[in-house]
């Protein structure tokens, strides 16, 4: 008899007679019966903490399915489930209402019935090719509705398996950017009209600065016997605001180029750009006095050789240029290497800057000191962020009045 097809009662009840009867032979197949026994209580335990395990599980699935089932009858978004010849096998309200046809009505029917032929063929690729690659997918599209309504929506889709009689699904989203791509086309618009100003602005009116500025000088230099120290003074001024001028509109030039311009990022090697930089401005760096140095070997990066030599160039020049009077100009250029961006440096002992300006000063236009101490357009570091920008890097300035500024470039690695 196998004593592990019997009850617990039975087991109960032969272990009873057994004892009862004491014997040898009792003695041992009491051991066995209380082995049993123990065994049995043993499984018994485990099965009742499975049966809890179990239980508990039931319950959070059944709590995911009430919340699954909550979040698709109130998402904000369009979610229809479509087989993979579009027809549909289910919507959630948001579907309902952005497609204006009755729940009931929509279950069975093809999607591609809400789009024109030619985008109709454009998402049959488009579950074909999701259903293929077993990967997520975006497309397009502008639905044609009943009430003539032609929305612009972006299909965001999954392929799911579902059960073996349910077959393959495809999950899409539906989400109506018909607003956005109306604030983006009118954003558009207005970005080309405000360059478009500024390229005809900057170009049209430097051809006229530049004849007031040649003929002032010409009548100073060739009628100066003529004219009296007033009038020779007036002269000098039209001369110097017309210059001043012309070299505004040609900087408000760059500014603008540089939103238009298409930018090929490579690698660049800095330390060219710097050597270069210093034999241009040879001239002005002997004439101040200045001594500048720069650090052995600095890092390589990536971005454009002419935009990152322009903003280099306009940071060395204001080192230059905002000096204490009397003080003669002292310049590092060194650069830091991280994981995956290089950070250029370029530092000055020279009049500094009060932290409340450090952002402002990347605007356009924007002076912190008067034209005749530091002459200048205002345009410069707002060219240098814009051009950093174009390279997908950014730019930032650490100062404080009297201790110098210390201007950070951050680019990608090469």
């Amino acid at each position: 008899m196998d004593l592990r097809t019997l009850t617990k009662e039975q087991l109960a009840a032969s272990l009873r007679e057994l004892q009862e009867h004491p014997s040898e032979a009792n003695a041992e197949a009491i051991g066995r019966l209380q082995n049993v026994v123990q065994e049995i209580e043993v499984h018994r335990v485990e099965l009742e903490m499975q049966n809890r395990a179990l239980q508990e599980t039931r319950h959070e699935l059944e709590q995911s399915l009430s919340r699954y089932a909550d979040l698709y009858e109130n998402l904000p978004i369009g979610y229809i489930i479509v087989r993979p010849d579009g027809e549909i096998a289910c919507a959630n309200p948001a579907a309902v209402e952005l497609l204006q046809v009755p729940r009931q009505q929509l279950i069975g029917r093809f999607f591609g019935t809400f789009l024109d032929p030619y985008d109709a063929g454009r998402f049959a690729a488009h579950l074909e090719s999701c259903g293929q690659t077993g990967r997520p997918a975006q497309l397009e599209l502008t639905l044609r509705l009943r009430d003539g309504a032609t929305p612009t929506v972006q299909l965001s889709s999954r392929p799911a398996t579902m059960s073996a009689t349910e077959g393959k699904q495809v999950h899409v989203a539906i989400t109506d950017i018909s607003e956005l791509k109306a604030a983006q086309r009118v954003l558009e618009e207005i970005n080309r009209e405000q360059e478009a100003f500024s390229y005809s602005i900057s170009h049209d009116l430097r051809a006229p600065l530049v004849t007031i500025s040649n003929y002032a000088r010409i009548v100073l230099n060739d009628h100066k016997d003529d004219i009296d120290e007033e009038s020779r003074g007036m002269l000098q001024r039209i001369e110097s605001a017309a210059v001043r001028m012309e070299e505004t509109l040609k900087n408000l030039l760059e500014y603008s180029t540089l939103a238009r311009d298409e930018v090929v990022l490579q690698a660049v090697n800095v330390s060219e750009i710097i050597r270069d930089l210093l034999i241009e401005h040879r001239g002005i760096i002997q004439q101040s006095g200045a001594q500048i140095s720069v650090e052995p070997s600095l890092p390589m990066v990536r971005g454009s050789r002419v935009i990152l030599n322009q903003v280099l160039a306009n940071l060395l020049t204001n080192a230059l240029k905002y000096t204490p009077a009397g003080q003669a100009p002292r310049v590092h250029i060194s650069g830091e290497v991280g994981e995956r961006t290089v950070v250029l440096r370029v530092a000055d002992e020279g009049i500094g800057i009060d932290p409340k300006f450090h952002e402002r000063i990347f605007r356009i236009f924007e002076r912190l000191h008067g034209y005749t101490r530091y002459p200048g357009s205002g345009i410069g570091l707002a060219i240098a962020r814009r051009a950093v920008e174009r390279m997908r890097g950014r730019i930032w300035v650490s100062s404080e009045p009297g201790k110098g500024s210390c201007f950070c470039i951050e680019l990608p690695r090469a």
